[in-house]
């Protein structure tokens, strides 16, 4: 099983695209904290490439932005490649959830992924 969770800040505003049939595709990535070593010094960040598909990806594009916190989950997809005679690797993810975890600033409206619809059902319950 291909499944990878991680939380992290938005490097930059999410971007979003149509596909030729109008398919929306949000994409964005997160820098996840890596701690400090053992001299007490900060480890570098590690960059996450996340892509989000259809309403996931429109809710992605409205509500997160730069510096926000958010919990992702999908399959990984790890890529080495050189640049400039150096090796590299970038880790991209195709969200099948999102979490917004930054709390909401003055004014802005909830989220739409944390509203529920009403229910009438809850009178049946047992406690």
């Amino acid at each position: 099983m291909n499944s990878w969770t991680g939380i992290g800040n938005l490097t930059k505003d999410p971007e979003l695209r149509f596909t030729q049939s109008g398919t929306p595709v949000c994409s964005f990535s997160i820098a996840i904290n890596n701690g400090k070593d053992k001299e007490g010094e900060e480890r570098p960040p590690t960059y996450i490439d996340v892509t989000a598909w259809d309403k996931l990806g429109e809710n992605c594009a409205e509500y997160l932005r730069k510096g926000k916190k958010c919990a992702v989950v999908g399959p990984i997809n790890v890529e080495d490649y050189e640049k400039d005679g150096v090796k590299r690797r970038s880790y991209k993810i195709r969200a099948f959830s999102v979490e917004f975890l930054s709390p909401r600033e003055e004014g802005e409206t909830p989220t739409k992924a944390r509203k529920a619809a009403p229910r009438d059902d809850l009178d049946d319950l047992p406690f």
